[in-house]
């Protein structure tokens, strides 16, 4: 199977820390916002809110597990998706579910708990075995998929947030990021210089550009995205021989 079209299968399946045993969460999935879109498969929120060091976190996630997945050879049937490894966890967080196995078509909840202890971003290591129908052979255990790039976790120092001394350039995160209509992206810059956003579909299409001249200090763009279907985007700033590319999420 390609990588590109598990995504929404790997995302699925984040339930567990590979250090715990299998526990039962405390959580309840949201069926009134959180709609399978056709993608195939969902889950909500798709960007993981960051965490702060020696702060508590906590977060519910609702999965909608795909029933397909397009592969070389076409389209196949998915019955089920077991967890096999999730690795590379933000220290101090861990992973519990409502459900042991997700089958298709049907709303489960993720609770992702914990006191985070070490800064960094960490890109999760997911690893996932599909059960797979077929009319010759009935369910049988596909190949187990790995995906280290879908879903990220950033966990900040406390002492760093909003402090940008010694820098030249950052991001500003997003907000609201999921958005509905509109979202303002913004970044620092310790001078003035030309700026620029750019906001690409996932297949590398340029949907949207703007350019503006940063002053020192935060600057922001507002993008109006309303007329954008549902789904996941690319946004990069660049300027001052800098460039930074990040995630943005349309709802519908």
């Amino acid at each position: 199977m390609k990588m590109k079209y598990l995504i929404y299968i790997t995302c699925a399946v984040l339930i567990l820390s590979i250090s715990l045993p299998t526990l039962h969460a405390q959580c309840e999935p949201d069926t009134v916002n959180c709609k399978d879109v056709n993608l195939p498969g969902e889950i909500c929120p798709l960007i993981l809110p960051e965490g702060v060091v020696n702060q508590p976190y906590e977060k519910v996630f609702t999965v909608i597990p795909p029933n397909q997945a397009i592969t070389q050879y076409g389209p196949i049937d998915i019955v089920k998706i077991v967890i096999d490894t999730v690795g590379n966890l933000p220290p101090g967080l861990n992973y519990s579910t409502n459900s042991d196995t997700f089958y298709v078509d049907t709303a489960y909840c993720v609770l992702l708990t914990g006191i985070p202890t070490t800064p960094g971003t960490y890109d999760l290591y997911i690893r996932v075995i599909p059960y797979i129908y077929s009319i010759i052979i009935g369910v049988f255990e596909g190949t187990p998929i790995v995906d280290d790039t879908s879903l990220t976790i950033t966990v900040r120092d406390p002492s760093g947030i909003d402090d940008f001394s010694g820098k030249e350039f950052a991001i500003l995160e997003a907000s609201p990021n999921p958005f509905r209509n509109s979202t303002r992206v913004g970044f620092y810059s310790s001078n003035q210089n030309p700026f620029e956003l750019k906001i690409y579909n996932l297949l590398g299409k340029l949907i949207y550009k703007e350019k503006t001249v940063g002053s020192a200090g935060k600057n922001y763009f507002d993008f109006d995205g309303s007329l954008l279907q549902s789904g996941t985007y690319l946004y990069n700033i660049s300027g001052n021989s800098i460039s930074v590319t990040k995630k943005i999420v349309k709802l519908q």
